[in-house]
């Protein structure tokens, strides 16, 4: 669970550095706060929402757009691949 979760920490840096993308539905603070909130269920040993963290981490997903819109969508492919190793 570890790197779960510095997947997701490193993800929120990225994201709090970037605006909001052009092609995505959600917004940053949208996207930041339920990767939040996830985070808090891994460090109160409660379940996950896998199907929250698989959509945001899908291609073209909230997390995919916004990288590539930010400049750093190849930073996303090294974590979102972390991610799916737990989903």
């Amino acid at each position: 669970m570890d790197n779960l979760i510095n997947a997701l920490q490193e993800t929120i840096q990225f994201l709090q550095d970037s605006q909001d993308p052009i092609y995505s539905h959600l917004t940053v603070a949208e996207i930041i706060q339920q990767l939040e909130k996830e985070l808090a269920n891994i460090k109160n040993s409660q379940p996950i929402d896998k199907n929250r963290l698989s959509l945001l981490f899908a291609p073209t997903g909230g997390i995919q757009e916004t990288s590539i819109d930010n400049g750093w969508g190849q930073e996303f492919l090294e974590l979102s691949s972390v991610v799916d190793n737990y989903l």
